[in-house]
């Protein structure tokens, strides 16, 4: 017990620092990278093997900062695995000027309540509150999307869905 808080805390005091990090670096560096291979490294980062994950990516790149996208995509599959349902979906798509990854869950969905609040640090839903975790995941994609002028939204459907928009360049 006393070894879970532990880790735990270092947990809390990672996802702090990637985020405090994150806004105080400036502008993002950016990269030309292949949206499959993004979002396969994102995926295989945080999903185990046997988790039902698919990802559909078009033939596509974008300009990010590689290790901090991959990042906020980590964030968003490990909170569909750890409080959705069913299969995870990662959707990237070309959109105009813009690359847009989607992951959504077969899950109840998120909270009336709780969409405008969402992405606040330390903002979790109730109904998560029993689950690892600190609050700060879907706070860190937010900054992530600002950083590359981009943002990231909760999207209406079954399910829960959340979307990460960036520009192409």
């Amino acid at each position: 017990s006393m070894q879970s808080q532990v880790n735990r805390l270092v947990d809390l005091a990672n996802a702090l620092l990637d985020l405090e990090e994150l806004r105080g670096s400036g502008p993002a560096h950016r990269e030309e990278v292949p949206v499959a291979d993004l979002l396969h490294e994102a995926v295989c980062s945080v999903a185990p093997r046997d988790a039902a994950v698919l990802v559909d990516a078009p033939d596509a790149t974008v300009r990010v900062d590689r290790r901090w996208t991959e990042l906020a995509v980590a964030n968003l599959v490990g909170n569909a695995l750890r409080h959705g349902a069913g299969r995870v979906r990662v959707e990237g798509r070309v959109d105009g000027d813009r690359r847009t990854v989607t992951v959504s869950d077969e899950g109840p969905g998120v909270p009336e309540e709780f969409p405008g609040q969402a992405f606040d640090r330390f903002t979790r839903a109730e109904t998560s509150r029993s689950t690892p975790g600190s609050g700060l995941g879907l706070a860190l994609v937010q900054a992530v999307a600002q950083a590359h002028g981009g943002d990231a939204f909760l999207d209406g459907g079954p399910g829960a869905r959340v979307v990460l928009r960036l520009p192409s360049d």
